[in-house]
């Protein structure tokens, strides 16, 4: 490889890694980051670290308690355990899914309706964000719609629609506490004052689809400990600075680097009682590979914009956004626009 071509070679590598460092230094120095607890991802403290206890995942920086299942039945008897326990409709509650308070945690449990997981806090808020930021293993995400484009409402909430998952597990639920009767006394205030937020011309899912995390920085500030870094203080970077001469393998090689990966929890998906030795929680160490959120499909943006009442006439994948030609039936207009592939929202 001549000098020209080495030096552009060169360029082009340390542009990637640049990215990539950059991407973990968002991640790192940011407030949290992805852990996959079972084949459920959530996002959690970036500082938290959870112990897989047999019976779920505990990080005791945070008091922060995560239990999944992989059944609607293991669902229904662990609700039927859990006793002193009062149901509550929690702010930015999201849909399919039960809140209740047992002494002074709160805790969320919610489903797909083929697997579930409950999230239990003393801090409300925090079980209300990482609640918010749940993605299944079927890829479908807790987080209630936003208003896909400004001036649009977002869909009203309805018990029928947003709650008919976890409808037939509370029906099931043969608890003092945690029944049908005041599951539905609850959540049915809920949604009428979240419709009328909407006819209203509010956005009341705003919070909940913002980025999460601005309450986690705590433990990271109290540990004095963030560090600006250098570019060549990535390991990536020095070792191709050191194997620029070689070859192109070797520069590759060099690039390419080792990439943290969480391996799957060998615990059960049920809570039991086995008491078996605490072990490090391989899903709460450390962030999963997938730390961006997973791209929509056209189907998803199609459905976000047809909800908003817009008639989707074409998409075009455009790598990070789509293109999609809609129909603005007030107006008759055809109009094209710009979506964020993975987070919806409108690009200008």
């Amino acid at each position: 490889m001549d000098l020209n071509k080495q030096v552009i070679f060169f360029i082009v590598i340390i542009g990637i890694i640049t990215a990539g460092v950059v991407g973990a230094s968002v991640l790192n120095n940011g407030t949290m980051k992805q852990a996959d607890f079972d084949g459920i991802k959530i996002s959690v403290p970036s500082d938290s670290e959870f112990i897989n206890t047999g019976n779920g995942f505990v990080d005791s920086k945070y008091g922060i308690s995560i239990h999944t299942f992989k059944d609607n039945g293991s669902i229904v008897n662990y609700l039927n355990g859990i006793n002193g326990a009062s149901v509550i409709s929690l702010d930015n509650q999201p849909p399919q899914s039960v809140a209740f308070t047992q002494g002074d945690d709160t805790n969320v449990l919610l489903t797909n309706g083929a697997e579930g997981i409950s999230i239990g806090a003393k801090d409300q808020d925090l079980v209300s964000k990482m609640s918010n930021s749940v993605v299944f293993s079927n890829h479908q995400k807790s987080t209630k719609p936003s208003a896909p484009l400004p001036g649009i409402a977002p869909p009203h909430l309805s018990m029928d629609n947003d709650f008919n998952l976890i409808i037939p597990i509370i029906n099931q639920t043969n608890n003092v506490d945690i029944n049908m009767a005041v599951y539905e006394a609850e959540m049915n205030v809920y949604v009428e004052d979240i419709n009328s937020e909407i006819d209203n011309g509010q956005d009341p899912y705003a919070d909940s689809n913002d980025q999460l995390g601005d309450v986690f920085n705590q433990g990271s500030n109290e540990a004095g400990n963030q560090e600006s870094s250098s570019l060549m203080d990535n390991s990536q970077v020095s070792n191709l600075v050191e194997n620029i001469g070689g070859d192109d393998s070797s520069q590759l090689s060099a690039a390419g680097g080792d990439s943290a990966s969480v391996a799957d929890s060998s615990s059960s998906a049920t809570p039991s009682s086995s008491g078996s030795s605490a072990a490090p929680a391989s899903g709460g160490n450390s962030p999963s590979d997938d730390n961006q959120q997973d791209k929509l499909s056209q189907l998803e943006i199609k459905d976000l914009l047809s909800s908003a009442g817009y008639v989707v006439k074409d998409i075009k994948d455009k790598g990070s956004y789509y293109l999609v030609t809609v129909e603005d039936p007030s107006s008759d207009g055809v109009e094209d626009i710009k979506i964020d592939a993975y987070t919806g929202n409108l690009i200008d």
